[in-house]
């Protein structure tokens, strides 16, 4: 199956990326955040900061699907966090759309250097490179880069396993959740949590 030189790309720089941060791991005992490559599970930020979560579902036969976006501490506490409908033609399209949702959420509450977490590779690739978006995502990856520059965002590829809470918000066993989810976690996003804490 041949690929798009541009996807190829973004692979192979989201490959490189791992593995720098990898090598910078094993040579820096004292780095300042983990390496999602070392763990399967979510690992909380450095002390007095906060971590954004984000992932999308989406339904090819509808176009549509929601949002997941999480807020917590460093002591895994949930802080704050968002679920909304969505609107794609894709689940790329899906994926990049919450990722802006996640830039601006960070923003409308004046979070600074505050670093967000997604589990597609591509994408977190996209955000953080020069490289010439897919069309169909392109003003999507340009607005993240622009409020990454203003707000002093990062973004950092984690496993499934390290957004299983934004994933379970974003999924349709979630389509119940309430409106004071947040404060009154159901009690399966609740075991989630708890259990990233292991």
């Amino acid at each position: 199956m041949n690929q798009l030189p541009h996807v190829v790309v973004a692979r192979a720089l989201g490959a490189w990326d791992e593995f720098l941060s990898a090598t910078e791991s094993s040579t820096n005992q004292l780095s300042r955040s983990p390496q999602p490559s070392t763990s399967l599970h979510w690992v909380p930020p450095v002390a007095g900061s906060l971590k954004i979560n984000c992932d999308a579902s989406w339904s090819k036969g509808l176009n549509r699907g929601w949002g997941g976006i999480i807020l917590r501490d460093n002591r895994g506490n949930l802080i704050d966090g968002r679920r909304f409908k969505i609107s794609a033609t894709s689940a790329f399209l899906a994926e990049a759309s919450v990722l802006r949702e996640a830039c601006l959420f960070a923003k409308a509450l004046n979070l600074s250097s505050v670093c967000i977490e997604n589990d597609n590779a591509q994408l977190i690739s996209l955000s953080v490179s020069e490289l010439v978006p897919p069309w169909e995502v392109l003003a999507i990856i340009s607005d993240i880069r622009l409020l990454a520059r203003e707000e002093g965002l990062s973004f950092r590829w984690t496993p499934r396993e390290g957004n299983e809470a934004a994933h379970w918000v974003a999924s349709s066993q979630a389509s119940s959740i309430g409106p004071n989810w947040v404060v009154y976690p159901p009690e399966i996003l609740y075991s989630i949590l708890c259990k990233d804490l292991r």
